[in-house]
């Protein structure tokens, strides 16, 4: 973990406080949470959640307008954002809905997000958490892996999407996301590019090819169209076509990565063609 994203979440948890339960369990669905796990929500340090406890917080069909759930929720979440930093599954729906209490919707804070309803220290804590985990995402290399059955190159994660899926779901700013990948030109940055393509590029087990209809490859994108229209529109650019080239050429020759970059490089080039001929046709 990268020293920002360390001084990010110890920032998260000076900024927001932890709850006085006063021998309360926390607030929660009882059909969704058992009263033993509500009981161990509220008893242990904030600091010790294991992740299948914050699972089942996060899985509790309760909203923040119940009892003292709005708060309860600023008490959760720097030992989410500590999870989520380290790579532990916080959610049974995966990390996509880590952050889903800070977002819109019946979990969330109905037609708002918490930077509607938060105060200004309190949005910049969550947003400082939010850039430097995914600094420190761009930072990582994606591994891959040669599928045996049809010998496709494959990701062994998509650690990049889920994470500007997560925010979006979150109400957090995407865009901002984006201009910090544009700033990133080292190699693993790039190879990001190629593993959100490759998430969406036709496969034998789904023929169709997602970026053409103007998709993801994440399934939890689907209520979230307007940021990922974002996206693809931020891939279907000419620039990330230089910075695909660019980075096949750093690779080694017949590398996993250069099989990789060259895949996603063509389906862009492929998209750009296709959206050009599209606006020139009038289509």
């Amino acid at each position: 973990m990268r020293d920002e994203l360390h001084e990010a979440i110890e920032n998260a948890y000076a900024v927001f406080p932890e709850m006085k339960w006063r021998g309360r369990n926390a607030t929660v669905c009882i059909c969704c949470v058992s009263e033993l796990n509500a009981r161990d929500l509220a008893k242990t340090q904030r600091r010790e959640l294991d992740p299948d406890l914050i699972s089942e917080y996060l899985g509790s069909a309760h909203h923040v307008d119940e009892g003292s759930a709005a708060q309860e929720v600023r008490h959760f979440l720097p030992r989410i954002f500590e999870l989520v930093a380290i790579g532990e599954e916080t959610s049974l729906s995966g990390n996509e809905c880590a952050l889903i209490r800070l977002g819109k919707g019946s979990l969330g804070w109905g037609d708002e997000t918490y930077r509607d309803v938060w105060n200004k220290r309190e949005v910049e804590a969550v947003d400082r958490f939010l850039r430097a985990l995914w600094r420190d995402v761009l930072d990582e290399t994606p591994e891959l892996f040669e599928r045996p059955e049809t010998r496709e190159i494959l990701f062994s994660d998509h650690r990049a999407e889920e994470t500007l899926c997560m925010v979006a779901k979150a109400g957090g700013d995407v865009a901002g996301l984006l201009a910090l990948w544009d700033e990133d030109m080292t190699f693993a940055a790039a190879l990001h590019v190629a593993n959100l393509v490759s998430n969406a590029i036709a496969r034998s087990w789904r023929p169709a090819a997602l970026l053409e209809e103007g998709t993801l490859g994440n399934p939890h994108w689907e209520d979230q169209p307007a940021a990922m229209k974002l996206i693809v529109d931020w891939l279907a650019h000419p620039a990330q076509c230089k910075r695909l080239l660019d980075a096949f050429m750093q690779a080694p020759q017949n590398s996993q990565e250069s099989v990789a970059l060259a895949e996603a490089y063509d389906e862009l080039e492929r998209l750009l063609v296709m959206r050009w001929s599209g606006a020139t046709t009038g289509a």
